[in-house]
C-alpha cells in the first residue's frame, strides 16, 4: 500500500541502499563512473538526479529525514501538475 505521498516504493529502495551502506561501512563503495553516457558524475547521483540522496546516506540521515527533505519538491510538483489534471 502506498503512503499518502506515494513515496513508499522509493523509500523502500532507499532503505535497502542505506542498510547495505551501514552494514558494510568502510568497505562499501559506490559504483564508479562512467554510467551509460555520463563520465563525470557518480552513477548513483545520475540515477537519483542529485548528489543529495547519496550524501544523506553517507552522513547517516534517517529515512524520516530523507523523506522530509523531499517535501518542498513534492509540494512544488503538486502545484505545477494541478493545472494539468482533468479529474
Amino acid at each position: 500500500m502506498l503512503d499518502r505521498e506515494g513515496f513508499e516504493p522509493v523509500l523502500s529502495g532507499v532503505a535497502v541502499v542505506k542498510v547495505i551502506h551501514e552494514m558494510y561501512g568502510e568497505s562499501f563503495r559506490w559504483k564508479e563512473p562512467p554510467y551509460e553516457y555520463v563520465f563525470d558524475r557518480n552513477p548513483f547521483d545520475v540515477i537519483s538526479g542529485t548528489s543529495r540522496l547519496r550524501e544523506a546516506i553517507e552522513q547517516g540521515a534517517s529515512l524520516g529525514e530523507i523523506k522530509a527533505s523531499w517535501a518542498e519538491g513534492q509540494r512544488e510538483f503538486g502545484e505545477r501538475r494541478s493545472g494539468y489534471l482533468l479529474y
